[in-house]
């Protein structure tokens, strides 16, 4: 009699954990969300500038409202990820939206087309695709190896800095702005798209447990301290994380940052073409960035396995604080790649750091919901932010007002890390 396949469990089992696939395919995915989001803006400003006569304020509105609807999406896409079924249709519809709000720019010609294409249409990639779902996955199939986990998957997004400026660069020099959006969208449906069909919601679906735990692994009479036990840790439902007080502190922090990530990285390019280097030597600049920031990733792992979440989270705040002023201080391109190394290592850790606080504070069962509720919040500043640094810089005719911004909500950053706090267990009901 031929032996049936219980539901869930997988027709070829993989010589390694399962888990691994998911934290690959959120590497690369995250390496398009980012590298193709706002540094693709930054990049292709000056072209498009030049051939449609936008000003900053309407290239990065777009870049805005991509980011601020599909944070508003959130709150229902991020429960969807703590369900068995979801992300397998959800992520590879998000890797079409995506590609598609790339390719159709190919043929746009009014900053309506650009808003719906772009801003609207993009929305829905950011949403189903982002970096978030991929993290929330990541989160659920590893509870001991978390930190590790997190750190090859945040590597992959951190390396779109290293490869977009340079790679878009390219494209626009050998074929101009338009052929340029048109293969990115191309290139983004054939590799994300094949990913994203491998996404499953967590072990437990796969007949699996976390870290790659066995059945098996647990103690027994017979070698009980041979054996270790897998990992299991108490989930907050939704309504007790945002009852407690260490959630809304959390997004406070996490919605400060992303001014000083997303919104200042935006304009990265920009800043060091007015300070006289061409786009390929500020493309480069970025590219030594993103290098960097890849190895800081495991560099912050390592650090948040070993000490308390809440310190790290204010020094790595502290730093970025720094590598923001050292940005305007950049003359020649030695003190371009000095920064780059720096600031680097530094914006490495913020998302990594801040997405393992949100699991060791609120555990991993409804994780998907609590960063769902999380994403409107933190989005609403990152969508503000490029259009906000963009209007400072078209008013005062320089970066020196938005990046002292940018320094401001750092300080803030870090001071609201400070004062977290694990939340509270919720007390039993009789």
């Amino acid at each position: 009699m031929a032996l049936m396949r219980t539901k869930g469990t997988p027709r070829i089992k993989p010589p390694f954990f399962y888990g691994w696939i998911i934290v690959g395919a959120g590497a690369i995915s995250g390496a398009f969300n980012l590298g193709s989001a706002g540094f693709a803006t930054s990049t292709f400003l000056g072209a498009m500038q030049s051939d449609l006569g936008w000003s900053q304020t309407v290239i990065f509105g777009a870049l805005s409202v991509r980011v601020l609807l599909g944070g508003l999406l959130g709150p229902i896409i991020g429960p969807l990820a703590d369900h068995p079924w979801a992300p397998r249709v959800i992520l590879p519809l998000g890797s079409i939206f995506l590609a598609l709000s790339f390719i159709l720019l190919r043929w746009v010609e009014s900053p309506f087309q650009y808003y719906m294409v772009y801003g609207v249409l993009g929305s829905l990639g950011v949403a189903a695709q982002g970096s978030g779902m991929w993290q929330t996955l990541a989160i659920k199939w590893f509870v001991r190896k978390r930190a590790k986990a997190l750190s090859w998957s945040n590597a992959g997004a951190a390396s779109g800095p290293l490869i977009f400026p340079l790679f878009l660069t390219f494209l626009i020099g050998s074929m101009g702005w338009r052929d340029a959006w048109l293969w990115l969208g191309i290139t983004t449906l054939i590799i994300v798209l094949p990913f994203s069909l491998l996404a499953r919601t967590n072990p437990e679906v796969m007949n699996m447990l976390p870290d790659g735990d066995t059945p098996e692994s647990q103690p027994s009479a017979a070698a009980p301290s041979q054996r270790p036990r897998p990992v299991e840790e108490y989930s907050f439902t939704k309504g007790e994380a945002l009852r407690s007080r260490s959630f809304w502190i959390l997004t406070l922090a996490m919605s400060l940052a992303v001014v000083g990530i997303t919104g200042y990285q935006a304009h990265w390019i920009p800043y060091l073409q007015e300070q006289g280097f061409s786009l390929e030597v500020a493309a480069s600049g970025v590219a030594v960035y993103g290098f960097f920031n890849v190895g800081g990733r495991f560099v912050w792992g390592y650090l948040a396995g070993k000490y308390n979440i809440r310190t790290m989270m204010v020094l790595q705040g502290c730093l970025a604080t720094l590598g923001v002023i050292f940005m305007l201080f950049i003359f020649n391109p030695y003190m371009m790649v000095a920064w780059g190394v720096f600031q680097g290592l530094n914006l490495a850790g913020f998302f990594m750091l801040q997405s393992l606080a949100t699991a060791e504070f609120f555990g991993r069962g409804h994780i998907g919901a609590i960063r769902g509720f999380m994403t409107p919040f933190a989005n609403g500043t990152r969508a503000v932010a490029p259009l906000l640094l963009g209007f400072m810089h078209d008013w005062s005719g320089s970066y020196t007002i938005p990046f002292l911004i940018v320094v401001g909500t750092w300080i803030m950053a870090s001071l609201a890390a400070l004062a977290i706090k694990p939340p509270k267990m919720p007390t039993p009901k009789p």
